[in-house]
């Protein structure tokens, strides 16, 4: 699907999910390089940027949030869809803006709202308008992952709070999806100081002395986010750590509780076997109160085990 901006000279065209037809029309229209054309065909697998004759090519891929709620413990917990990262190819010039994607991406459908009721009333002129939409973008993409990390946070605070409640083992699949979020957003945004070094470096042959300010606002809004996903990191390591550790200690609690109650129980087993043997002569078995003796020599027993257990600091 092909969506065209226009305000005066400048056009910018979002393609989501282009077919080679469309890509072949868009590449006519524009004079766009075979090989910008066939790398734009299908998803890469790593961010990058190029410089042609008169505009540059850019691709990008940005994480996103899967866990940002927190299922509650009635409802059924699934792991994340394969494939979290969605990518963002972006063909600028002086003239014109295309951006490439292959999925759904809400953040340009708000910027393209924005684009037609307020960033074309701006009177700047061409060259300017042009770059400064595409610095735009980036930075409203780059913000709408810090709406996502902030739910991400939310979710970590939900799940630390859920885990001191008794709720470790609920808790495991939660953790493993905020830390497959985790990942992606370190694996996706790793590069982006390179790729935006480079990228400030091949814009500054595109538009002489006019983006340094933009450049440096975006380097800001990237090493926050960096800074905010490290910190997420630490956050998450030491939850699962308690979380794991909370689930370690009931186990062994369990185990114990449970080979006490073997250990117990087993020597009564034999106890009560021993009388039930069919002998010419059990000792106690035909005198009076046999059973109640038997009964209270068991008790005994127990009692002197867990007399033992206590002295031993096993319960």
């Amino acid at each position: 699907m092909i969506k065209q901006f226009r305000h005066q000279d400048i056009t910018w065209v979002d393609v989501t999910n282009p077919t080679k037809e469309e890509l072949a029309q868009i590449s006519k229209d524009y004079k766009i390089h075979s090989l910008v054309e066939s790398e734009a065909s299908s998803p890469s697998t790593r961010s990058r940027v190029d410089l042609y004759d008169n505009y540059l090519y850019l691709i990008l891929h940005f994480p996103q949030c899967h866990s940002c709620t927190l299922s509650t413990p009635k409802t059924k917990l699934t792991k994340p869809e394969s494939g979290n990262l969605q990518e963002i190819d972006f063909i600028l010039s002086q003239d014109f803006l295309i951006t490439i994607h292959y999925k759904h991406i809400p953040v340009l459908d708000e910027f393209s709202q924005i684009f037609e009721t307020s960033f074309s009333k701006k009177s700047t002129d061409r060259k300017e308008n042009c770059g400064l939409l595409f610095f735009q973008i980036l930075l409203q993409i780059y913000r709408s992952l810090d709406d996502d990390l902030n739910l991400l946070t939310n979710t970590l605070k939900k799940a630390e709070s859920n885990i001191f409640n008794g709720r470790e083992k609920e808790m495991i699949l939660v953790l493993s999806n905020i830390n497959q979020d985790l990942l992606d957003f370190s694996w996706s945004l790793k590069g982006h100081d390179r790729i935006l070094k480079s990228l400030t470096e091949y814009l500054e042959i595109l538009f002489p002395n006019k983006f340094k300010h933009h450049s440096g606002a975006l380097f800001n809004t990237y090493w926050r986010i960096y800074g905010t996903i490290s910190n997420l990191r630490d956050l998450f390591t030491e939850l699962r750590t308690t979380n794991d550790s909370l689930l370690t200690t009931k186990t062994n609690e369990i185990m114990k509780i449970l080979t006490i109650m073997a250990f117990t129980t087993f020597p009564l087993t034999v106890f009560t076997s021993t009388f039930g043997m069919n002998t010419v002569y059990t000792p106690i078995l035909g005198t009076n109160y046999d059973f109640w003796i038997i009964v209270v020599i068991m008790l005994a027993a127990v009692a002197l085990m867990f007399t033992f257990f206590r002295y031993k600091r096993w319960l």
